[in-house]
């Protein structure tokens, strides 16, 4: 009966979404606990970073992160959809948690904890944006500026930390590819890895058990020199080699 009542409720609403007030699109409610995110499939259980997309057909599309979101439509080719069937799409303000269109929202990326790992925070006005950038040294990003930065990797590689050890402790990749790294952790604690060599782009968010980092780099520093080092005890725990057209040139410099 519960679930009946929740799923007449999450038609309602979705109905009046999609019409809204003077035609305008208007968000529906997330149910935490109960509506899960269309991209990852996992429970929307933070408001903060909660998201939504009405669609032009009437359905309203929930996740669970900012980027889950995009990263539904840029995968779209798997998925069926794209970014030409959204009618509007809505973001949370991190303090508030009030719906703000996500083309009207202030992003910032930060080395801060998120449901997905991403580190991206959205706030309503540019102020408080501002001010969390500078607070957390995160840098500050437009709705445009997310797009172009989730989209679809040339590589996904997964990591796994356990008992104080990297796998795979070596990775090879081609010299510019866009990589995505998911990082998990089966240690207790929270911790904290970075690519030494790539400076602040290399470093991955916050890891902890059952919370994922997700961390995105471009290769374009060839080379075999590069390490994957635990901060701050700086253990080295894995190797990062990037080859392609340049690695030979970049040797005889060394």
């Amino acid at each position: 009966m519960k679930k009946f009542t929740i799923f007449c409720l999450s038609l309602f609403f979705c109905l009046a979404g999609c019409k809204g007030r003077g035609g305008e699109p208007v968000p529906v409610p997330i149910y935490p606990e109960e509506d899960v995110c269309e991209f990852c499939r996992m429970l929307i259980t933070d408001q903060r970073f909660a998201a939504e997309c009405l669609m032009k057909k009437g359905r309203a599309k929930k996740f669970d992160d900012p980027i889950c979101m995009i990263r539904y439509f840029t995968e779209g080719k798997v998925l069926g959809v794209k970014k030409e069937d959204i009618r509007a799409c809505f973001v949370k303000d991190y303090h508030t948690q009030e719906w703000v269109r996500a083309e009207r929202a202030y992003y910032v990326k930060a080395q801060v904890f998120t449901v997905m790992g991403y580190g991206i925070v959205a706030f309503k006005d540019q102020t408080s944006a501002e001010k969390f950038a500078q607070t957390y040294k995160g840098q500050l990003l437009s709705y445009q500026d997310l797009w172009q930065l989730y989209q679809k990797p040339d590589r996904k590689i997964y990591l796994t930390l356990a008992n104080g050890t990297l796998s795979p402790s070596v990775v090879e990749v081609r010299f510019n590819e866009l990589l995505e790294f998911y990082l998990e952790t089966k240690d207790p604690g929270k911790h904290r890895l970075k690519i030494m060599g790539y400076g602040t782009q290399g470093v991955f968010p916050e890891v902890s058990p059952g919370h994922p980092a997700l961390l995105r780099l471009r290769a374009d520093r060839p080379g075999t020199g590069f390490a994957f080092v635990e901060e701050p005890s700086g253990k080295i725990l894995g190797f990062f080699k990037v080859k392609g057209a340049h690695f030979k040139e970049e040797m005889k410099r060394r």
